[in-house]
């Protein structure tokens, strides 16, 4: 079941009723302290409309400071919605605030740690929660400060700003409206700064061993390798990758081979040697699949006649073709095959059947197609998967990703199996000794 859409943070809450709320002037996205300023009892918060979805990766947001009031004493940062909002972002427990007066950081306590410079009258703080991480990290006119928070952990964290003393004001950028208001901080180089960290833990996790197989990430590699006909590759990599525990076998190269020619066969329109070689290759294949044996029969009766062989093609649809369709088990056949052999009867119609509305019989594409699907009927019938394993674990990565992209887990929203793929083979090629 997929994530339910959630709303992001457009701007600061105005309406919730606190004694400390009197204190501000809240206007959207901008807030102004209207209090009197006297001590710590006079401070006032505000947060977002809406926490930052349970989903999102990365979320940043961005302050600027249109006037620091008397003292500067502000603070940015997050909270959740239990926490009171007469005291600033960090003073209470499940709040983190970065405060403009003496450039400290605050969570959970009323003394904080130095952290960053003071902030004042035209600065923009900017403010990113990588969730992935688990940490919120604060920028100041573009320059990252580091690490602020780690271990932050609260599930629903809203954006918060606080006050203290006269006249500060604020105007927030949620990035509601990029198009009128754009982030001055990079947005794109933070998320892709973080999806580079995922991707680098990731290819640094260790691969358990098991008893049975010493190296996993060989032993794949070498079945991808001999499932795809690369025997000089394979046959390295058996050697110095495994130690040669494993070995190319002769047979296995032959039955690639031979299934190499009979896919050339198909693509070349030559089916009676396609089929000859099937049958040498599988025994009892064309038996025990109807719609594969349909599928070759119909398209040598389409080679027939572009071949001119007219009368002849007609004698051998007859005989063998219109008896193969309903041969499958159960009375009506299949509507594609219905389909595919009025489409091979229309090529009668035409003196050039290649230029037929149905023509595409003829074509590369369609033969290859072929081919392809009679491949994966051989691997079938001998008992092998049409994928070898490391691309059958890629492709259950993928469907892993996707179900956790649908159930809202954070890194997935970041993550691409293809990009992590692509990044390994990078690395690979920057390793040393490997130019030339």
């Amino acid at each position: 079941m997929a994530a339910r859409q959630q709303p992001m943070p457009s701007a600061w809450d105005g309406s919730i009723r606190s004694p400390a709320q009197r204190y501000l002037s809240v206007d959207g996205c901008r807030v102004k302290y209207i209090g009197p300023g006297s001590d710590d009892r006079d401070a006032a918060a505000v947060r977002a409309n809406h926490p930052v979805p349970s989903d999102c990766p990365v979320y940043y947001f961005e302050v600027e400071i249109t006037s620091r009031g008397r003292d500067g004493f502000i603070g940015i940062g997050f909270s959740t919605a239990e926490v009171k909002l007469d005291r600033l972002p960090g003073w209470e427990p499940h709040s983190y605030g970065y405060h403009g007066d003496d450039g400290h950081a605050f969570s959970g306590r009323g003394t904080g740690r130095a952290y960053g410079p003071v902030y004042t009258t035209g600065d923009w703080i900017g403010v990113i929660l990588n969730r992935i991480e688990r940490t919120i990290t604060f920028t100041k006119k573009g320059y990252e400060l580091g690490v602020a928070f780690e271990g932050v952990a609260e599930e629903r964290l809203y954006p918060s700003v606080g006050f203290r003393t006269p006249d500060e004001e604020i105007m927030a950028n949620f990035g509601s409206d990029l198009a009128a208001r754009p982030f001055r901080g990079d947005l794109a180089w933070i998320k892709a700064e973080a999806t580079q960290r995922l991707y680098s833990r990731i290819l640094a996790a260790p691969v358990p061993r098991c008893a049975k197989v010493q190296n996993v990430i060989g032993e794949l590699v070498f079945g991808y390798l001999r499932h795809h006909g690369h025997w000089d590759t394979a046959a390295a990599v058996a050697r110095d990758v495994l130690g040669g525990a494993v070995a190319v076998e002769q047979q296995d190269v032959a039955d690639m081979q031979m299934r190499k020619e009979v896919g050339e066969r198909v693509v070349a329109g030559d089916i009676d040697a396609a089929l000859a070689l099937t049958r040498t290759l599988a025994p009892g294949l064309l038996e025990a699949d109807p719609r594969i044996h349909f599928r070759l029969l119909c398209q040598k009766f389409a080679e027939m006649i572009k071949a001119g062989q007219v009368a002849e093609a007609i004698e051998f649809g007859r005989q063998h073709v219109v008896p193969l369709l309903a041969a499958g088990p159960g009375a009506a056949p299949a509507a594609a095959d219905r389909e595919l052999l009025e489409d091979a009867t229309a090529l009668l119609a035409y003196d050039d059947p290649a230029a037929a509305p149905t023509g595409y019989l003829l074509l590369p594409g369609h033969r290859s197609e072929l081919a392809s699907a009679l491949n994966r009927a051989i691997l079938a019938h001998s008992g092998r998967s049409e994928d070898s394993a490391l691309e059958a674990v890629a492709r259950q990565a993928g469907a892993v990703l996707q179900e956790l992209k649908r159930s809202g887990h954070p890194a997935a929203q970041l993550l691409d199996v293809q990009a992590v793929l692509q990044q390994t083979r990078d690395t690979q090629q920057q390793q040393p000794g490997d130019e030339g």
